[in-house]
């Protein structure tokens, strides 16, 4: 008997390590807010634009930056603004994006112009990075 209470002392830890990793903390995600001032159409819509790109563009703003600054880069969502939205292409839609990326809560590193092409699927090409400022 006392040759197997270590090996179920083993298991237990690791069973309790696995629920404690796996179970979910809140059974609801966390949901980020929008900017309660936008009441316009255009200032909702330029919202839901940018949240639907922010991951794309904190990716190639990071990718840029990491040759020139080695600290943590963030991009927020209120630094981030639609300039234009257009249908050149057959089939495809660009969305220009102005960013200001920032060292912390309130330190801009630069300014950056990105375009995207999206077709209907809702795929996203960068098809073009224009870094435009230090600071």
């Amino acid at each position: 008997m006392k040759k197997y209470i270590l090996p179920m002392v083993c298991v237990l830890i690791v069973m309790s390590f696995l629920f404690i990793y796996f179970y979910p903390k809140s059974r609801k995600p966390v949901m980020e807010t929008f900017n309660v001032d936008s009441v316009t159409r255009e200032e909702i819509t330029d919202e839901l634009i940018v949240a639907l790109f922010i991951e794309n563009i904190t990716s190639e703003i990071t990718k840029y930056y990491s040759n020139i600054y080695l600290g943590e880069i963030e991009v927020y969502n209120y630094e981030v603004k639609v300039l234009d939205v257009w249908k050149k292409e057959p089939g495809l839609i660009s969305v220009k994006f102005g960013v200001t990326p920032q060292v912390g809560a309130h330190n801009p590193l630069g300014y950056d112009e990105l375009v995207y092409h999206v077709d209907s699927r809702g795929n996203k090409i960068l098809s073009g990075y224009e870094h435009l400022k230090n600071y």
